[in-house]
């Protein structure tokens, strides 16, 4: 136990300026099995005499229920009376015969053997009056000596166990003193073991930890360097001008839905009007005219020609005011959809070559170094949340030793108040 003593530090005591007798932790199980060994031999000596007792009345006790189940009756007596009687004697004697047969005379006479034997016997003692003691009231009616004979019996018999009772109350306090001292030294072993592993475990985390920091700062520095490099500001120079040009795209898309959208009420009216079969549409028109209404983007320019003959068709159910608004706007869709087209598809294709072009670039070793970087510091931040669950566990364990601690030396002072414990 000499790293107890490190964790806690040796005190020294002069025994000349203290009537103090001085042991260390490691001479406790001895001195305590001593104490017990000391208690417990008392008990043996104080109890041996009501033990003998107890063999020779539970002896006599089993001649007189014998005697009692054989008696025979004498004199005359109602025969209810002896009905009942008869009943009763068969009663107490299966009690008294079963509470003897139950109670074993332990070998082993120290204090637990005999604390356990009298809390067993004295419960079987118990039940056995609480299920004789009306029965013999009838018994002693036609068998009078024998009834007299066992209930003598039995009143010694629970002299006997209050006498083990009072030699056993008048040692609990100080044994149960002891084995409390027994189970707060294991304790104090074990929460000592836990705290110089978990101490150990924590030392190794903090050194796992740095050598983590140490190639953390290592791979940022290879990120940082690698951005410096050509080939980085060839991609973030590529990303700026994508980012540009996508906004550019977004225009031109706006530009080119702007004409579809002004139409899409007229457009509606046609698609109905072609669904219920009011107005006949060519295949090729009815298919640029879902595409027109779902993704205007992707409409041929040669359907607004086709939209303006619609518009002009005699046949077509809409009204003459409505008509020809929406053919101004398909005559204007004509004459600039086109040349909006061409500038979307122009956008569009340089939009696509950047994205090529960033993706031909040779990033993987970029994502390696910030994978790796990203995957260090998540391991850092983990080792850092287990140390400090650590701390908090270790500074709850040195918490718990100090009770144990506390109770070991309350223990060791109710059993021997000149006895001073030290680690």
């Amino acid at each position: 136990m000499k790293w107890i003593k490190k964790f806690f530090g040796k005190k020294e005591y002069s025994s000349e300026e203290t009537d103090f007798r001085e042991i260390d932790f490691e001479d406790l199980p001895a001195w305590l099995d001593n104490s017990y060994q000391k208690i417990s031999s008392r008990i043996e000596k104080d109890a041996s005499n009501p033990l003998r007792k107890l063999e020779v009345l539970l002896s006599e006790l089993k001649e007189s229920n014998s005697m009692l189940a054989e008696a025979k009756i004498k004199g005359d007596f109602d025969v209810r009376a002896v009905k009942l009687a008869k009943s009763s004697r068969e009663n107490v004697t299966k009690q008294i015969a079963t509470m003897i047969s139950k109670i074993n005379l332990a070998e082993n006479t120290d204090f637990r053997a005999l604390k356990e034997f009298y809390e067993t016997a004295a419960k079987n003692f118990d039940i056995c009056l609480e299920h004789t003691d009306r029965s013999l009231k009838y018994t002693k009616v036609v068998f009078p000596q024998e009834s007299k004979e066992v209930n003598e019996g039995l009143y010694s018999l629970g002299k006997v166990f209050k006498d083990l009772r009072e030699i056993i109350l008048e040692n609990i306090k100080e044994m149960e003193t002891i084995e409390a001292a027994y189970l707060d030294m294991n304790e104090i072993q074990k929460l000592s073991n836990l705290i110089l592993a978990e101490k150990l475990e924590s030392e190794s985390k903090k050194g796992r930890i740095q050598a983590l920091k140490d190639e953390l700062a290592i791979a940022s520095q290879a990120v940082k360097e690698f951005r410096k490099g050509d080939a980085w500001h060839r991609l973030y120079d590529l990303q700026k001008e994508s980012a540009t040009v996508k906004e550019r795209l977004k225009k031109a898309e706006e530009d080119l839905s702007f004409f579809v959208l002004s139409l899409s009420s007229h457009l509606s009216k046609i698609k109905k009007l072609h669904e219920s079969g009011r107005y006949n549409l060519k295949p090729e028109v009815k298919q640029q005219l879902y595409i027109c209404l779902e993704d205007p983007i992707n409409v041929a320019p040669s359907f607004f020609p086709e939209l303006q003959k619609v518009f002009e068709d005699p046949s077509l159910e809409m009204q003459t005011q409505k008509k020809n608004k929406a053919l101004i706007q398909v005559k204007t869709a004509i004459l600039d959809f086109s040349e909006r087209n061409k500038n979307y598809l122009k956008v569009l294709q340089e939009f696509e070559a950047k994205k090529t072009e960033i993706a031909e670039l040779d990033t993987g070793k970029l994502v390696a170094l910030e994978h790796k970087e990203e995957d260090l510091q998540n391991m850092a931040r983990l080792l850092e949340e287990d140390i400090e669950n650590s701390e908090k566990k270790l500074t709850y364990l040195i918490d718990e030793l100090e009770n144990k601690r506390k109770k070991l030396f309350a223990s060791i002072n109710l059993i021997d108040s000149y006895v001073k414990l030290h680690f």
